[in-house]
């Protein structure tokens, strides 16, 4: 699982290297159905995506960009271990 820290701080885990609208897609069920997720806001574009879930009451943002592929993080870095579990079983796919 590659971890890295985005320009705000934020823990961000990458997914997948590549943007396969499919994988993003379910990923995202993944989200709602094993993690309880809601989603808040959906901003999709033309080479970016970004989906916004309430898990636990934390925002858990999903991202796809059509260069660099498919990522999650939290808005805040206060829960980073929720994260990592959500990480984990998503790379189960």
């Amino acid at each position: 699982m590659k971890e890295y820290r985005d320009t705000s701080n934020r823990l961000s885990i990458d997914l997948s290297n590549v943007d396969h609208d499919n994988l993003f897609h379910k990923y995202a069920k993944i989200l709602e159905t094993e993690f309880n997720g809601k989603i808040i806001e959906k901003l999709d574009g033309l080479d970016q995506r970004y989906w916004d879930f309430d898990i636990e009451g934390n925002v858990v943002v999903i991202h796809s960009d059509s260069m660099v592929g498919i990522s999650i993080h939290v808005e805040d870095e206060s829960n980073e271990n929720l994260l990592r579990v959500i990480g984990k079983r998503l790379l189960k796919l």
